[in-house]
């Protein structure tokens, strides 16, 4: 699977947070308005904004495995919505507030549910996240 977006790892899997949790996915720093992508096929079974996530898309991939996208600035992807790998869900904001300014994709991948680490299904490409 490829990675959504193109962009440094800023947080792992099982790592902790500066507030305590641990992470449940992986953080990426993006380019503002940088596009987003389906890292496989699937559904889209959400697309909105959601709690603390901001703007969350969630993919059905089927096999009870899901992908959980936060932090877009442009959902391009509607619910039912079939998805190839790699097709455009959305774009990243300009800038977002905190830190120095760059926005952060939010990468979760779940299987039956329960969060596993997307690491060993996203292929890297010299370090950086690419999509």
């Amino acid at each position: 699977m490829p990675f959504p977006a193109r962009g440094p790892l800023v947080g792992r899997y099982g790592e902790r947070t500066p507030l305590g949790d641990t992470l449940k996915g992986v953080r990426v720093v993006t380019r503002g308005g940088g596009q987003v992508v389906s890292p496989h096929e699937g559904t889209v079974v959400f697309a909105g904004p959601f709690r603390g996530y901001g703007n969350l898309l969630i993919i059905d991939h089927g096999g009870g495995y899901h992908t959980l996208l936060a932090g877009l600035g442009r959902i391009d992807g509607v619910v039912g919505q079939r998805l190839a790998a790699g097709e455009p869900v959305g774009i990243m904001p300009d800038v977002v507030g905190g830190g120095d300014g760059s926005p952060t994709l939010y990468v979760e991948l779940r299987r039956k549910g329960q969060p596993i680490n997307p690491l060993p299904w996203l292929t890297a490409s010299k370090g950086n996240a690419s999509g």
